[in-house]
């Protein structure tokens, strides 16, 4: 894990800060060190912060907006529209949680983390929870979905909003408690150099090892088995009904069920394509801290270069990871026709046309 949290780039690889690395990339930049392969790696990282996070925050408040409102203009929302809507709102306090101030910290030099110890807490709090929350919200969904291709006669009784709502409530009780320990080991204060960091070794073993454990398990470690295993089930039953029903010539469920199944399979992939790189990274890095350590001391610029270097692949993987909160609107527009007539009808200022977008 990193210094911050696991969606920054703050790593801390043989003491080097990110303050440090703005200070020497504006360095290379106004030309007063000589241009090399590892200033290059400072520039594009700068550059990347920079530019990529005004446009997924942009993207994904729109996306996200446009999807809580066309789920609330439903005259009677299904459990899986309640699920989706959390998982909106969810995504949406993610962007804002971490991309504004880590865009703030490269474009102007403020790390509005390090600005109060409440601020530090809150925010680092936050983004942990929105991300843990976001990752168990599409297990839930994808087994609701898994529910209803195996059980479609049973699966009314059970999948019903007020139950949806009450897994959501117990889900975020869940997520609130187990990153309390997040607001405990974060500080501003002499030990940590006024920066919003862990302040004593003991603290850092703990986030290091421990605690990075439990976000990588919430975060990418049980998700993954699930989602694929739920995802397998659904693409196997789908298969089979669409074989029953052309040996029986019959064709009408098909349109009901096999377009949600296939928005949530679509959701699934993309979870999985971004979020698993930097899941893996994160996990790997107080060993790689070891191993770059070590080499420090045989060879300081080749420790040097490849501190740049996988600071350089690490905020790579943290910015495609919120591509995962940023498009999922692209996916509900693509994948279901129920949703973009009702969007339709949205830009349009027309009345909502009654049809249930997520049915089960």
């Amino acid at each position: 894990m990193d210094a911050t949290t696991k969606f920054s780039s703050n790593v801390t690889l043989i003491n080097v800060t990110e303050q440090e690395t703005f200070n020497a990339t504006s360095s290379n930049v106004s030309g007063r060190e000589p241009y090399s392969i590892v200033s290059y790696f400072g520039d594009t990282r700068v550059l990347l912060w920079r530019v990529i996070p005004p446009i997924l925050v942009s993207i994904g408040t729109i996306g996200n907006a446009l999807t809580i409102i066309v789920l609330l203009r439903q005259k009677k929302m299904t459990s899986t529209a309640v699920f989706l809507f959390a998982l909106a709102l969810s995504d949406t306090l993610l962007l804002f949680s971490i991309l504004p101030p880590k865009w703030v910290l490269f474009t102007w030099d403020v790390d509005v983390r390090s600005l109060s110890s409440p601020g530090c807490k809150a925010i680092i709090y936050l983004t942990y929870c929105c991300m843990h929350l976001s990752s168990l919200l599409i297990v839930v969904v994808t087994f609701e979905r898994t529910a209803c291709v195996l059980f479609p006669h049973k699966v009314r009784l059970g999948c019903s909003p007020h139950n949806a709502g009450m897994i959501i409530i117990s889900i975020v009780l869940a997520v609130l408690g187990i990153n309390i320990i997040v607001l405990v080991i974060f500080d501003v204060n002499e030990y940590t150099g006024w920066t919003c960091d862990v302040p004593t070794k003991e603290y850092r073993d703990l986030y290091d090892y421990v605690y990075g454990w439990i976000d990588f398990t919430l975060v990418f470690g049980a998700p993954f088995p699930l989602l694929l295993i739920g995802n397998v089930i659904i693409v196997v039953q789908l298969a089979r009904s669409r074989s029953r029903r052309q040996r029986m010539n019959i064709s009408g469920q098909a349109r009901d069920t096999r377009p949600l199944s296939i928005l949530m399979i679509a959701l699934c992939v993309l979870f999985l394509l971004t979020i698993t790189p930097v899941s893996v990274f994160a996990l790997y890095i107080p060993y790689l801290e070891e191993k770059l350590r070590a080499l420090e001391s045989k060879d300081p610029y080749t420790a040097k270069y490849d501190t740049q270097y996988f600071h350089f692949l690490y905020d790579v993987t943290i910015l495609v990871s919120y591509f995962n909160a940023t498009f999922n609107f692209a996916i509900y527009v693509f994948s279901g026709s129920r949703f973009r007539a009702e969007l339709r009808s949205l830009l349009c200022c027309k009345a909502t046309q009654g049809t249930r977008l997520f049915g089960s």
